[in-house]
């Protein structure tokens, strides 16, 4: 029979993950404990993370100090100035549901990446995605930044040596790849409440979609409003507590696990009468990269389902697909 579907996330305490931990006993039983939730569903809470309370709160003031400020003054940083995908996304410029053609999510953005100098080698090499952030001119925000990315790049961390772990492979797999350094971008995210921004037919502060990378990790308010889908098809209201994160599985699992491992569709419905925010860092393997399936992932004469698939051409494709700045049919 079916395992029955879970009807709140799981949570895994990740600290035995640490940098620098010393191997443990408790190492093998929080690998063994994501295996079986990854198998189940692709989302799940992470306690342990690293992330302090008042850096993540730093950061969420930074936000909303930024989202608040004038449309023309967040427009001069608009995405579309930036030659590596860095900067402001306006409200209905991307649709993440495959389904819609045209009616973008209601939600706006300020997406970042690794601070890349013009000396760096692969914006020497031209490598899309490499470069320099677009920062607000609130010196607050920069230093908010800081802190809350290094932390929360920690926590992605620890989570991918238990992912490696409980694939069979040593802890570091997923860090120390060949093709360059791995991806961790930070997406900045106000969804306005459906009183001030009211919904088209079917439109989503978020709409169902699935991420591009190996992980995301997420933060957010409170508010609620995230909704991921379990392998039954019934949509389940994610409530996150303060003290967590959410992690989700990006598509590229799927490649490297054979399907042992696969992303859940998720989105976003904005709440009626309040403002959400929420902070995901996407974490995607080295720009270079080639994802092949895990040889601890196939069965005695099973083949692999799936081409390998370089990192960077997926993720590009996706971007293309669903910001209308790099896809004019999604302007219309």
């Amino acid at each position: 029979m079916p395992s029955e579907q879970p009807r709140s996330l799981p949570t895994v305490d990740v600290s035995p993950f640490a940098t620098g931990a010393a191997p443990s006993a408790a190492q093998d039983e929080v690998a063994a404990e994501l295996d079986r939730i990854c198998r189940e569903i692709g989302f799940f809470l992470i306690s342990g993370h690293g992330v302090e309370p008042a850096v993540k709160d730093d950061m969420m003031e930074a936000m909303r100090r930024f989202f608040a400020l004038p449309e023309a003054e967040k427009l001069e940083l608009a995405i579309d100035r930036s030659p590596c995908h860095r900067g402001y996304v306006a409200i209905a410029s991307e649709t993440l549901d495959d389904a819609k053609k045209t009616a973008g999510d209601l939600k706006e953005s300020l997406d970042t990446g690794g601070e890349h100098g013009p000396d760096h080698p692969e914006v020497v090499a031209g490598t899309p995605l490499f470069g320099p952030n677009q920062f607000p001119a609130d010196p607050g925000f920069r230093a908010a930044w800081d802190a809350y990315r290094a932390q929360v790049i920690e926590a992605a961390q620890r989570v991918q040596r238990a992912m490696a772990r409980a694939l069979g492979m040593h802890d570091e797999f997923l860090l120390d790849r060949e093709g360059g350094e791995v991806m961790y971008h930070l997406r900045h995210l106000h969804y306005p409440p459906q009183d001030t921004v009211v919904p088209g037919p079917d439109q989503l502060g978020c709409g169902a979609h699935t991420d591009y990378g190996s992980l995301t990790l997420l933060a957010d308010d409170g508010i609620g409003g995230l909704q991921v889908m379990r392998r039954d098809g019934v949509w389940m209201d994610v409530a996150v507590p303060s003290d967590r994160l959410v992690v989700n599985l990006g598509d590229l699992m799927a490649i490297w696990t054979n399907d042992r491992w696969v992303s859940n569709p998720h989105r976003v419905v904005n709440p009626p009468h309040s403002d959400r925010y929420s902070m995901p860092l996407f974490v995607h393997p080295p720009y270079h990269a080639q994802i092949t399936c895990l040889p601890t992932c196939l069965e005695p004469g099973e083949e692999p389902r799936y081409e390998p698939q370089g990192a960077g051409d997926y993720l590009m494709m996706r971007l293309d697909a669903t910001h209308s700045y790099r896809n004019p049919l999604l302007a219309g």
